[in-house]
């Protein structure tokens, strides 16, 4: 697993959202698209997010310049969505799609200062999805569900093991994260994977194990956020996920349609980013 995760310093360059092509978005009646209020889930002395485990193998990726793009986001209940920072960081203005050409304006986003991962607060709360509890263990199944390329689309796939993530360029991170083995893709016709980061991960049980954040440029892996990092973000934030949220089970042979009803019912919606002029680079 070290020397083909060392290779994929190289190859895992997705940064899943900067490839996929997005429109301005249209707001109902009412509404602007000014800069949602961004800000850092700032730690207090005596807490801090959770580091990658020493020795872990690294992976290396560059954060570009900002550009407009689409992601993915679900919801986890109060009108809170998590998503990856890359989808949401950097944009002026970010919607949570909701029909052709029409979205809810994100009203706060919240960033966490040494991972891939953003919250999102809007005036949309559908059926929340519920964040998983159990230990993951080597070798089980996970269903990826988002918009690949701005299109409805799911990877199945299997857990491998740990790593480590360090993102560098536009902002730095070193966080742990979860490496999977790509099994399936639907439609399987789908080049790469831009556009599935901040989906969900999901558990046979239809609980969210992480959020996506990379993928290797190849058939092959896909990275998620650890869930220690989710939880530090969810603590710090001040956001409780819905204790009775409710899950359907998923297989490798069901999980395309699962994938559906979850966006058909905006469990998980399609995320617009609109960056109208130059990007200034923010510190981090």
């Amino acid at each position: 697993m070290n020397r083909f995760l060392d290779r994929l310093a190289y190859l895992a360059a997705i940064l899943a959202l900067l490839y996929a092509g997005a429109s301005h978005l249209r707001f109902p009646e009412g509404e602007d698209a000014r800069r949602p209020a961004v800000r850092f889930a700032a730690p207090p002395p005596d807490s801090r997010p959770p580091a990658a485990a020493p020795g872990a193998p690294v992976l290396t990726i560059e954060v570009p310049e900002k550009r407009p793009s689409t992601g993915t986001a679900f919801a986890i209940g109060g009108g809170w969505w998590l998503t990856a920072r890359h989808v949401a960081d950097g944009c002026d203005s970010v919607g949570l799609v909701t029909a052709p050409r029409r979205a809810a304006r994100a009203r706060r986003v919240v960033l966490h200062p040494d991972a891939d991962l953003a919250l999102l607060s809007a005036d949309l709360d559908p059926e929340p999805l519920p964040l998983a509890t159990a230990s993951l263990r080597r070798g089980q199944d996970g269903f990826a569900i988002g918009y690949p390329q701005g299109a409805p689309g799911d990877v199945h796939a299997r857990f491998m093991g740990r790593a480590r993530l360090r993102s560098v360029g536009r902002y730095r991170t070193d966080e742990p994260i979860l490496a999977w083995a790509e099994r399936r893709r639907v439609p399987d016709r789908l080049p790469a994977l831009g556009g599935l980061s901040g989906g969900p991960m999901l558990d046979e049980r239809g609980a969210a194990i992480g959020v996506t954040v990379a993928a290797s440029e190849r058939r092959g892996r896909v990275m998620t956020s650890d869930p220690a990092s989710i939880r530090w973000l969810l603590a710090e934030a001040g956001v409780a996920p819905d204790p009775d949220a409710q899950a359907a089970v998923f297989a490798a042979g069901n999980f395309t349609g699962r994938g559906d009803e979850l966006r058909k019912d905006l469990r998980v919606a399609k995320v617009v980013c609109d960056v109208r002029g130059p990007y200034r680079r923010r510190r981090s």
